[in-house]
């Protein structure tokens, strides 16, 4: 109906998986901020697959001067539960949010919406949801220019009692969304793709793309 893309996910069971979220530096950072290989932060956190986290500002973006490898985003680190961003975000931010623990995810609608609960196991805020109870929820119209585009696009999805990270190449935002919903997923939320696209489990399978500031990591 809408056209034929290769996706590249993996799957794991929920009840026997843990979520984690890491991140290279240990509080916020302005400008030249800790990044790792997507490699580095599977095996320093014992995992068996991981994926890159949400859009930052990336070393070969001439925008980005000044504020190298920053996100703005809400990101709570599984490790230290350390919160990233919070003052700017807490209360007001309408960035859409995943919460984990354990091998359970939570999707927010917006960041605000969630009351800081640092016993939970991690958070992560991008934009924007892809599926909701099923169904696509993103048009090419609530999508900015580069969502629209299309490229590599990356996903972190649940699906019963499922968790899927994973990429759908040559993709625009809403047509990522589309190919989810066809693949059955409850809910999804969009993580960053293109040239910071990374899909590790046992090796790369996406990627390497660029080092990274936050990555999504699955552990037994």
């Amino acid at each position: 109906e809408f056209g034929l893309f290769s996706v590249a996910l993996l799957a794991a069971d929920s009840g026997s998986t843990r979520i984690i979220v890491d991140t290279a530096g240990d509080g916020d950072c302005t400008n030249n901020c800790p990044v790792l290989p997507l490699a580095d932060y599977v095996s320093r956190n014992g995992g068996f697959a991981g994926i890159n986290g949400g859009y930052f500002c990336p070393l070969d973006y001439a925008s980005c001067q000044g504020k190298i490898n920053t996100f703005d985003t809400l990101v709570m680190n599984s490790r230290a539960k350390t919160i990233f961003n919070r003052a700017q975000n807490e209360r007001t931010s309408p960035v859409p949010l995943l919460v984990v623990n354990g091998g359970q995810m939570t999707f927010y609608e917006q960041t605000s919406q969630w009351g800081i609960d640092q016993g939970q196991g991690g958070a992560l805020a991008n934009h924007p949801i892809l599926v909701r109870g099923g169904r696509a929820v993103v048009t090419e119209s609530l999508a900015d220019e580069k969502q629209r585009q299309r490229g590599l696009k990356g996903f972190i999805a649940k699906k019963g009692g499922q968790i899927f990270i994973g990429h759908v190449f040559a993709a625009s935002v809403g047509e990522d969304a589309k190919v989810l919903e066809v693949l059955g997923m409850d809910d999804a939320l969009n993580l960053d793709g293109g040239g910071s696209g990374a899909l590790w489990a046992g090796g790369y399978k996406v990627g390497p793309g660029r080092q990274l500031p936050v990555a999504i990591i699955f552990k037994h």
